[in-house]
């Protein structure tokens, strides 16, 4: 019929097919599908080891099982180091040094004998070497009057009055670090606590002064520059990051710092020092939040053209410092050694100083040729390496727009926890 649609019916599975339509309805060689036709041939032949197929998995799985373990290793960490300072800390308590012989002894000494604010240097046992090599450093510059080391171990005081008899001492015997210790753990934060506490009671009785490490190479004498003299502020700290334009410039390095007596400088110290008894974080983070976030203090930065830290020695080595801190090493006996690759170890076999040793490291820092510079074959330290990717994260997030100048304040409060691999 016309406009009708014929439909083949198609034979059920019991009918017999003509061979026309077993012809019609099986798809010809050259309709079957590629991945059909080589299933069998291809699947075994193109396949990768199961291993290999996996790895990815592996190292997805394995990153955040060992990222985990750094978590949960800091935490403890954390937790342990606030308990040592909660069950050390009232040794080192303010009115326990305010009330001490030794304390009234020092301020006798520091109004008899001391026309300019005195350096307290803190010393143990553990850092004699280190304390022998920053002395030889500086002998030659005519600063030894000026130091005060508060020396924490009758081992300590002994063996600078020995070696170092014209230096004076403050001897404060501390139990809790008479024994060795590193980076973020809780005697660390006993170091800042006493630093802290000290502060204060000696602002409270009207005494500036400045606080020193020994892992530090002098240069030039830091105190020709009268810093002491500057009415404009009430503190003056050295700075992190390569120069004034770095993201991380006026971040407190909290290795030498001046600080003037007064009212404002007396409530930063004992804000400082109730946040150490309490957190785990260090000192100079609190002192960069609070230097950014108070209105009552004024603090100013000593040029990274006279304080720089140990980034000075992976840029150019222009501009050379007056002094350098050298640290991020693990402990002072690793510390020297590595100083040692740099070129700056001064002592002999003996314990004497080599002055020549000192005066080819200042021609070096003077020519820019110091052996750890970015250009130099020398290999950074495990430590150092950590802290280096450490510092080039914490460049990215305060450059963020927006968001980085809000942080930049705050982020030092928590550096100890994000740094978990140390």
């Amino acid at each position: 019929m016309a406009g009708t649609e014929v439909r083949r019916r198609r034979p059920s599975p019991s009918e017999p097919q003509t061979s026309d339509e077993a012809k019609f309805d099986q798809p010809s060689a050259s309709q079957e599908p590629c991945a059909a036709r080589n299933y069998g041939r291809s699947k075994n032949a193109y396949r990768l080891p199961w291993p290999v197929r996996h790895f990815p998995y592996y190292c997805f799985y394995g990153f955040w099982f060992i990222f985990g373990l750094l978590v949960i290793r800091k935490t403890n960490n954390a937790i342990s180091a606030v308990r040592y300072v909660k069950a050390h800390g009232p040794s080192v308590g303010v009115d326990i040094l305010e009330n001490s012989r030794e304390f009234d002894a020092l301020v006798r000494m520091l109004d008899r004998e001391f026309m300019r604010p005195p350096a307290f240097l803190m010393l143990n046992q553990f850092a004699l070497n280190m304390t022998d090599n920053f002395l030889c450093n500086t002998q030659s510059l005519g600063v030894h009057d000026r130091f005060i080391f508060v020396t924490l171990d009758t081992v300590a005081r002994d063996a600078m009055r020995k070696r170092w008899p014209n230096i004076r001492q403050f001897h404060w015997p501390t139990p809790s670090l008479y024994k060795p210790f590193s980076f973020a753990e809780g005697p660390y934060q006993m170091i800042y606590l006493l630093r802290a506490n000290l502060a204060i009671s000696l602002i409270r009785r009207g005494k500036s002064f400045w606080m020193m490490q020994q892992d530090t190479f002098w240069r030039k004498n830091l105190f020709d520059l009268n810093y002491e003299d500057d009415l404009s502020y009430d503190a003056i700290f050295d700075q992190i990051g390569i120069d004034e334009t770095s993201e991380r410039a006026e971040w407190v390095n909290g290795a030498n710092w001046f600080i003037r007596a007064g009212n404002n400088t007396l409530e930063f110290f004992e804000r400082l020092s109730d946040k150490l008894a309490h957190w785990y974080t260090p000192d100079m983070g609190i002192m960069i939040h609070q230097c950014h976030t108070w209105g009552s203090v004024k603090c100013a930065y000593i040029p990274h053209k006279v304080a720089h830290s140990w980034e000075w020695m992976y840029t150019d080595q222009q501009h050379p410092p007056h002094i350098i801190q050298l640290d991020c090493e693990t402990d002072g006996g690793s510390k020297l050694m590595q100083l040692g690759k740099f070129g700056f170890h001064f002592t002999n076999r003996d314990g004497t100083c080599n002055e020549e040793k000192v005066l080819l490291a200042r021609a070096r820092m003077a020519n820019g040729t110091v052996s750890a510079g970015y250009q130099r074959a020398t290999f950074p330290s495990w430590g150092r390496l950590q802290f280096k990717a450490y510092w080039y994260i914490v460049d990215c997030i305060i450059w963020t727009p927006y968001i980085g100048p809000l942080l930049k304040p705050y982020l030092p409060l928590v550096g100890y926890i994000l740094m978990i691999t140390m």
